[in-house]
């Protein structure tokens, strides 16, 4: 232990005596570039970062594409509905209540055709 200890010192003096010897420019750089090597130290690196927007672009990707190519899954709209169906509801007897109500269908089917739901909202009333 006191071999290595003593050949640390011998180092250390060595190395002292070395930098006394520099001239004052190398001196500047030196320490330039210790005071640069001390701030890269203290600052946090995060590495996932960089990477961060690339991921956030592939899973929306992944999503939208997902969403798309659902298989089987689809909601029918009131548009879509079939006309044989209707008319073989129109044509049943027992269903002659229908007919009683048709001011109220017409109004329903107004409500439900109108894109702004405020349209019939009075502020006065």
């Amino acid at each position: 232990m006191d071999k290595d200890q003593a050949w640390l010192n011998s180092v250390r003096q060595e190395l002292d005596a070395s930098a006394r010897d520099l001239d004052a420019a190398t001196l500047s750089r030196l320490n330039r570039a210790r005071q640069a090597a001390l701030v890269e130290v203290g600052r946090k690196r995060r590495p996932w970062l960089f990477w961060m927007p690339g991921l956030v672009a592939a899973m929306g990707l992944t999503l939208a594409i997902g969403l798309w190519l659902r298989p089987g899954v689809e909601t029918p709209s009131p548009e879509q509905s079939d006309p044989a169906q209707d008319f073989a509801m129109l044509a049943n007897p027992d269903d002659l209540k229908m007919y009683d109500d048709l001011e109220f269908y017409a109004w329903l089917d107004s409500q439900q055709s109108s894109s702004d739901p405020w349209s019939d909202w009075d502020p006065g009333t």
